[in-house]
């Protein structure tokens, strides 16, 4: 009886190794299917967000003090957005709709730039009022693409049949190389267009750019949202939430914090005041030139970075890229004794480190806190948001008397004291440093428990006694 099945199971093994064949070619279309929906979803949100950040860039440069307001206010909004009702509008609306949503209100902080162009008069309140609109936007935007990211994460990784931390570590480095590269694109065309075209076609063309984009994210695989049957007061807290209760998300308040005071310093400081001392550039020409060196460093050290494991390492040397930059005015405070090449290697530092907020960061907190990606990205926009905010008003707010080497007169004529900002910089580096260890620390201890607890299980259910009568019955048989 036993030859007679031997044929049988010849027969079977094929049929089984062409279903098999079969379905992984099958895997294979699915995840080529959602990568190429998440591409067109990066490119779209890249283009769109590209920008905003050449505005964000040329606040400063063109509209002065008000510009560093304007910004200010942005961030205040955008971390009131994403900490007071971010992540329930995400979970009611979903990823995807909550980006179309986020971006319609970033359309309309493009679009203050050219009404402050074409109306010079109201420039403050078009400034301020734009600032209000991006900034809640903001708020829920970021939200809203982390949740659909860690969603497409694990469908990729579903797709493939491979670990979600695998998928997550190589979409985060696509989607940072997409969103990098755009950024190149927008801020070097302001200062290529500029010497054809006056700022106030710039911003139309800017502005056109943005409701595209938006336009087209209606295109986008929608997936379901998040089954939530919580409140809506949790739903509109779950940042605040997760902040409270999970331990290791206070010890990551350093890595967002620096990185908000470094983007305020440059571009508040070093966009606005030493670019003009260093290059008497009073048209802003050079900030979209060394703007998109910042983001095209940081795209190929993203996409470089993308297939590598070591996300501790990365985000490190991004901390310390961060701090270097402000350490580097800390020991040659004067403009005047700068030149372009010093200036290179500065764009470039802070170009690496933006690589590591914009794909190991992320990706970190995809992994540390998978089971609440809106709350964890609300973080992202609570922590670094906050400190964007400070950093931008401290620009501002911090003056002094005499001048001296830290006692900086501002193109307006004001005297501002920057030691104490290039020090908070540098602390904050130290403080990201070590909360970045503590909390990896604490994150290695939940999964070797919950190792060890899955082990317990499955050792329960392979060797679980039987009892004493099914022991008898089989010595009798």
């Amino acid at each position: 009886m036993e030859n007679d099945q031997e044929p049988l199971n010849d027969l079977q093994d094929p049929l089984v190794g062409g279903e098999g064949t079969l379905s992984q070619n099958h895997s294979v279309q699915d995840g080529s299917r959602t990568l190429s929906n998440f591409f067109i979803m990066a490119v779209l949100f890249s283009a769109n967000h590209g920008t905003i950040v050449s505005c964000l860039a040329l606040a400063t440069s063109r509209l002065g003090a008000v510009g560093a307001w304007q910004s200010g206010v942005l961030y205040l909004f955008y971390t009131a957005s994403g900490v007071f009702g971010g992540s329930y509008i995400v979970k009611r609306l979903g990823g995807r709709n909550g980006m179309i949503l986020g971006m319609i209100l970033y359309s309309i902080y493009v679009g203050c730039f050219l009404a402050a162009t074409l109306f010079p008069n109201l420039e403050l309140i078009i400034a301020i009022s734009g600032a209000a609109f991006g900034g809640v936007g903001a708020g829920f935007l970021w939200i809203a693409q982390g949740n659909y990211f860690t969603e497409a994460a694990k469908r990729h990784a579903g797709d493939l049949a491979q670990d979600v931390s695998d998928s997550t570590t190589y979409l985060a480095g696509i989607f940072g190389f997409i969103y990098l590269a755009f950024e190149v694109v927008f801020r070097f065309s302001s200062s290529v267009l500029i010497t054809f075209i006056d700022w106030r076609a710039i911003f139309t063309l800017y502005t056109g750019v943005a409701c595209a984009t938006t336009f087209g994210m209606v295109f986008v695989i929608n997936y379901p949202k998040e089954d939530d049957a919580s409140s809506v007061l949790i739903q509109a807290t779950a940042t605040i939430q997760l902040l409270v209760k999970d331990p290791k998300m206070k010890y990551m308040v350093g890595m967002n914090a620096i990185f908000g005071f470094a983007v305020a310093f440059m571009n508040s400081y070093i966009n606005g005041e030493v670019l003009a001392v260093v290059l008497k550039d009073t048209e802003s020409r050079f900030v979209g030139i060394l703007s998109s060196w910042t983001a095209l460093t940081a795209a190929l050290v993203s996409l470089m970075t993308s297939f590598s494991s070591k996300r501790g390492v990365i985000l490190i040397g991004g901390i310390l890229s961060f701090s270097l930059v402000a350490l580097s005015f800390l020991v040659f405070p004067d403009s005047a004794t700068w030149n372009i090449w010093g200036l290179v290697i500065i764009y470039t530092l802070q170009g690496f480190g933006r690589a590591t907020f914009e794909s190991a960061l992320k990706a970190t907190f995809a992994s540390y806190f998978a089971g609440n990606s809106t709350g964890a990205f609300g973080n992202i926009i609570l922590q670094n948001g906050l400190a964007s905010a400070i950093g931008y008003i401290l620009t501002f707010r911090l003056l002094c008397d005499q001048p001296s080497r830290y006692c900086v007169r501002y193109s307006d004529g004001t005297l501002h004291d920057v030691l104490t900002f290039e020090l908070l910089i540098c602390i904050t580096g130290v403080v990201a440093i070590l909360g970045y260890w503590r909390g990896s620390v604490s994150y290695a201890t939940e999964q070797m428990q919950a190792s060890a607890i899955t082990q317990c299980e499955q050792i329960e259910e392979v060797g679980e006694p039987r009892n004493l009568h099914d022991s008898y019955s089989d010595e009798e048989h």
